[in-house]
């Protein structure tokens, strides 16, 4: 099935467009859904990745995770009890320093699948089909359906498109949608700071925020989040923020905030339960919206579920989580 791609601006403009992002499952037990929806994702696209990712800059390096508190850990800890090694670990003191090449500001847990990927090699890796058509500069501003059930989207410019099945990927609700849909924007600022030859980072270490090994020279800090807030010019502020997320991190990695430089700003989609609102809205009209911080992830599983559903063809998880994902969960249906 053929397949046009309507971009407001160009492929990874949003949220996409990070210079790096860091994907990893959240550790949880079985009734976490945020845990069984980020490994089905984190899964999903390794095995993208293995069969067409060769162009795709990324590592599964694995990723270190702190927690905020003591109950926190403890239920993190009686988790890993239960699991394999190759799946989560907790890891203190100078094996944890070993682990991550800098001390951590406290033990944790080593979740191997975990890691970072160069997210606009990856949206350009995944559009590159002889099916797929992208056309970029194309702005919809109406979206209407016609008599026989069909849609019609008016771009900018004047051009009008018919198709009898359209899914809005807008990474929000939009204007255009004819149901309300319950996400919420937050903005976040990265920042960066040089590689140093003699402080190497090997693996991603996170908490309430994360710092990455050296990708192209520098280590990315992130990211700060803020709703209300429609600035897009960089904030030495949030550089200040990042860098106390750091210390929270790695406390003897960087004693300068000086060094600290900003990265780029973006905004995510969020929900209140954490998870994508993703399913059809109207006959012949779906979303795949709300991915929030896991989008690299999770919406390219979340693409295989919908356009699965859509066509009769076998689902990649069980088929309940279309009525997690159900993009109406939060209104009237």
């Amino acid at each position: 099935m053929a397949v046009t791609v309507l971009e407001r601006e160009q492929p990874a403009a949003g949220g996409s467009g990070n210079p790096v992002a860091v994907v990893r499952p959240e550790p949880g037990g079985a009734d976490n859904p945020i845990a069984e929806f980020s490994a089905a994702g984190v899964r999903w696209l390794q095995e993208w990745l293995a069969q067409h990712g060769s162009v795709v800059p990324h590592a599964f390096c694995g990723a270190f995770r702190m927690t905020r508190d003591q109950r926190r850990h403890d239920k993190l800890r009686d988790y890993a009890s239960t699991r394999a090694h190759d799946e989560i670990a907790e890891f203190s003191g100078v094996a944890a320093d070993q682990l991550c090449g800098q001390a951590p500001a406290s033990s944790g847990f080593f979740l191997p699948q975990a890691g970072w990927i160069d997210p606009v090699a990856l949206v350009h890796a995944m559009l590159d089909h002889p099916l797929i058509h992208v056309r970029t500069r194309a702005e919809v501003i109406a979206l209407d359906q016609n008599a026989d059930g069909s849609w019609q989207l008016s771009l900018s410019e004047g051009e009008i498109f018919s198709a009898s099945q359209v899914v809005m990927a807008t990474a929000y609700a939009t204007q255009l949608s004819p149901v309300p849909l319950a996400v919420d924007r937050a903005r976040g600022q990265l920042s960066v700071i040089p590689e140093q030859a003699d402080r190497a980072i090997h693996v991603i270490v996170c908490r309430d925020g994360y710092i990455t090994p050296a990708i192209n020279g520098v280590h990315t800090i992130g990211a700060t989040i803020q709703y209300d807030d429609e600035d897009g010019s960089a904030r030495r502020s949030d550089d200040l923020e990042n860098f106390q997320r750091l210390q929270r991190l790695l406390p003897d990695f960087a004693k300068d905030p000086g060094v600290v430089r900003s990265g780029r700003v973006a905004w995510r989609a969020t929900t209140q339960d954490r998870l994508p609102l993703v399913g059809r809205i109207a006959a012949g009209l779906s979303v795949s919206v709300g991915h929030g911080s896991r989008g690299i992830a999770c919406a390219p599983l979340c693409a295989e579920l919908l356009v699965a559903a859509l066509c009769g063809e076998p689902l990649p998880m069980v088929r309940d989580w279309l009525n997690r994902l159900d993009p109406l969960r939060f209104g009237p249906r």
